[in-house]
Formats: C-alpha cells, sequence, structure tokens
C-alpha cells in the first residue's frame, strides 16, 4: 500500500513558501527559489509483509464478535444438566503451558 504524500494541502503549503521566498528577495525582482524551480517528487511509503499480515489480522479481531453466543449457551445448558465435566489434567497442563510461555 502507498500512501501520496503530494496532497492538495502539500501543494498549498509549497506555494506559500514560494510566496514567501518570493517576497523575501533582497533585490526586490520578483523570482521563485531553486526548490520551487525543481520538479516535486512524489513521496510513498511501502508496508512490509509483517505489516499487512497485522493488518490483515486486525481486521478479522474486529470483525469477529468479543462473545460466541452459541458456545456460551451450550456450555450453560451443559452445567444446568449437570453433564459438564472439568477435565483437570488438562486444566493443570495449560496452567503450565501458561507458566513457561511467561517465563
Amino acid at each position: 500500500m502507498a500512501i501520496n504524500l503530494n496532497s492538495s494541502f502539500s501543494q498549498q503549503a509549497l506555494s506559500a513558501r514560494e510566496k514567501i521566498s518570493t517576497q523575501r528577495n533582497d533585490e526586490g525582482a520578483a523570482s521563485v527559489s531553486n526548490a520551487a524551480a525543481k520538479p516535486v517528487s512524489k513521496d510513498t511509503v511501502e508496508l512490509s509483509d509483517t505489516v499487512k499480515v497485522m493488518q490483515a489480522a486486525d481486521a478479522k479481531i474486529a470483525n469477529t464478535p468479543d462473545i460466541n453466543s452459541e458456545r456460551v449457551a451450550s456450555l450453560k445448558a451443559a452445567i444446568d444438566s449437570g453433564s459438564y465435566k472439568v477435565d483437570a489434567e488438562r486444566v493443570a497442563q495449560k496452567m503450565i503451558d501458561l507458566d513457561a510461555m511467561l517465563e
């Protein structure tokens, strides 16, 4: 993705600088500074592949609901019916994995 920094606002700022340069000319003759005589090059920004992947992930997260209502309803029903069983071994292993990851 490229960002064009040569917007009309930038062109207006350049024009204003040219006017100031002309007004400050000690010789009294209207002239344009050397910088204004050169063609204006376009500035662009290139994003790395990593940033593009991060932007795609951010967009996916933004479109994902915060709460999975179907999962919550099924867990609630399982708890209410008494069929929800906690796997203590799995919970303990997940806690160990998390602790190892944070070290």
